[in-house]
């Protein structure tokens, strides 16, 4: 369906950023930070993220630039080749500092100069937020149904399950059959449940035990990336959507309790 024209036209036309983006190709997950050109946090959405029946009428994003990303050859590390990542902490690694892209022995804990609020992400919180990262996305959808693959990855797994140090994320439409903001980021399976540390985990002592966890992955001490010592299967957000009229959504993460132990959710590229 040819709603309209498109309103938002893609901001990079470069050489350098497509080189970047489809030289992708090897095993190893690289991620560069939001902060280096060409990357801006907002290009990141509208050259990397966004796909074809949508179109975009304005991105912004309130966060830390270090906090996002764009990573590629991710296959053999969580099972998206490339797609840009948010974070409570860093998203590249450097020379003394740990970002998504190191591995499991690895202890990715940074502070970022993101917010302390976020109303969509409170009420499935269990504490103050931290290190907040939010992208706000207006679009039109041009069929009836949106959606888009991502990965939930932890460096809070496994210890930190059952506890108030609960990282959360979610992605909260509103729009034509979603009056109030609504999180599509829902165990498959379950009617409501978010995807979040408490609800999807291993058991991790006698006081907590497992739950949806044939859904995770332990990485924890290991040599394989990415950093985190946890982290989902490959899920898909989706939303039954009115063709041609406008939608709003929010995809954002924040620490909980306290601004330690990073947490991360990459987004599959192209599939929004």
């Amino acid at each position: 369906m040819n709603c309209s024209n498109t309103y938002f036209q893609k901001l990079l036309t470069s050489a350098f950023f497509l080189t970047c983006f489809f030289s992708a190709n090897g095993q190893l997950l690289q991620v560069t930070s939001g902060n280096t050109p060409p990357y801006t946090p907002q290009n990141l959405i509208s050259n990397v993220f966004l796909g074809s029946g949508v179109d975009v009428t304005s991105i912004t994003y309130t966060g830390d630039a270090i906090g996002v990303g764009y990573f590629s050859g991710g296959t053999q590390a969580i099972g998206l080749e490339r797609g840009i990542i948010l974070t409570t902490g860093r998203a590249e690694s450097t020379n003394t500092i740990d970002g998504a892209n190191s591995v499991g022995t690895d202890f990715a804990n940074n502070d970022n100069t993101g917010g302390s609020a976020q109303p969509d992400l409170t009420p499935i919180a269990t504490g103050p937020l931290r290190d907040v990262a939010v992208y706000t996305i207006k679009f039109i959808p041009t069929s009836d149904t949106l959606r888009f693959r991502y990965c939930f990855a932890s460096e809070e797994y496994p210890e930190f399950a059952c506890s108030n140090f609960n990282d959360v994320f979610g992605f909260f439409i509103q729009g034509p059959g979603y009056p109030t903001p609504t999180n599509i980021a829902i165990i498959p399976g379950t009617t409501n449940l978010a995807v979040a540390i408490n609800n999807l985990h291993p058991s991790n002592g006698f006081t907590c035990p497992a739950l949806n966890d044939t859904y995770y992955n332990d990485n924890t001490n290991s040599n394989k990336q990415p950093v985190y010592d946890g982290f989902t299967d490959i899920f898909t957000a989706m939303a039954v959507v009115k063709p041609c009229f406008e939608y709003t959504i929010k995809l954002a993460i924040a620490d909980v309790g306290d601004p330690n132990y990073d947490s991360g959710v990459f987004l599959e590229a192209k599939s929004f």
